[in-house]
């Protein structure tokens, strides 16, 4: 006689946060890694000038491009692999995730971002110390707080700033829709991790540079929490201005791109009776095709 299993936490809501914690760990030690490769080996090439390749903003937008798409590999099956707040409120705006889950989730993810931060900041310590000497690592002018969270350019007031963050994570959110949508050319064979992530680079590429492109909460947040330990508070104080910036701005947008998707795209899919394609099924963010009957 068979017995049944008796179900586990790992199974329900807590497994879903373990996976969306570490995928968005892994999403922060590849992204501020790269971001960390670009920023604080500046000095190193010949004669004492910039490190080749290092230095280049290509960099920053392939490293965050590629650390979305493992971030997504490793929960996308679990949770969806949201790896970001504003994804999550999102979903949960259009119903298309339940709002019970919201905080769990992006709990889970800020974790996620905050521990990556710590590690990376004890793999990049003598990086870090070599590039600032005494000054306090939040020094907006001799720190390299730049490495683990967001700022603007000097030059770029708060509406442009909040106008930056608010687009891309409608961009993001919107076209996540878009490629997960399976009646609308969805990725085959699991490939939608690796467009996701070349989307992530079409959005630095073009909206990047304005505030280093956080278009997630947890991304800016973590890390930012993670150096207020270590800074004494100064990772908020020298953007007091700013730092709710990328929480807030990203929230709204992602909100504004889904709806923006689902009354547009979204109604003519509908309104053209269009459904699934083949024998695809869509989980979240992840796209599976089931194998052909013979």
């Amino acid at each position: 006689m068979q017995t049944l299993e008796k179900p586990t936490a790992l199974a329900g809501t807590y497994g879903e946060c373990v996976a969306e914690f570490f995928g968005t760990m892994i999403l922060i030690l590849f992204g501020d890694g790269c971001v960390a490769t670009f920023a604080l080996f500046t000095k190193l090439g010949p004669g004492g000038g910039p490190t080749p390749f290092a230095n280049e903003w290509i960099v920053i937008i392939l490293g965050w491009g590629l650390a979305v798409m493992l971030g997504i590999y490793v929960a996308g099956a679990i949770s969806g692999a949201h790896i970001n707040p504003a994804v999550t409120v999102a979903l949960a705006a259009r119903n298309r995730f339940p709002w019970n889950k919201v905080l769990p989730y992006c709990v889970a993810q800020i974790l996620g971002a905050f521990v990556a931060a710590a590690i990376l900041y004890f793999v990049y310590q003598g990086a870090i110390v070599n590039a600032i000497g005494s000054f306090n690592i939040a020094d907006p002018v001799h720190g390299v707080g730049g490495v683990f969270y967001t700022a603007p350019k000097a030059f770029v007031g708060t509406f442009g700033a909040f106008c930056d963050e608010f687009v891309g994570t409608a961009l993001l959110v919107g076209l996540i829709l878009a490629i997960v949508d399976a009646r609308n050319q969805p990725v085959q064979g699991n490939l939608n991790p690796l467009i996701i992530g070349l989307l992530i680079v079409a959005i630095g590429a073009s909206f990047g540079l304005n505030t280093g492109y956080a278009i997630n909460p947890a991304r800016d947040l973590g890390p930012r929490l993670w150096i207020a330990i270590v800074s004494g508070g100064e990772s908020f104080a020298v953007n007091n201005v700013y730092f709710w910036i990328p929480i807030v701005a990203p929230l709204l947008g992602g909100v504004a791109g889904a709806f923006i998707y689902d009354f547009t795209i979204g109604k003519v899919l509908e309104a053209r009776g269009l459904t699934k394609s083949g024998a695809t099924t869509t989980e979240g963010r992840a796209v599976r095709q089931e194998p052909a009957v013979e």
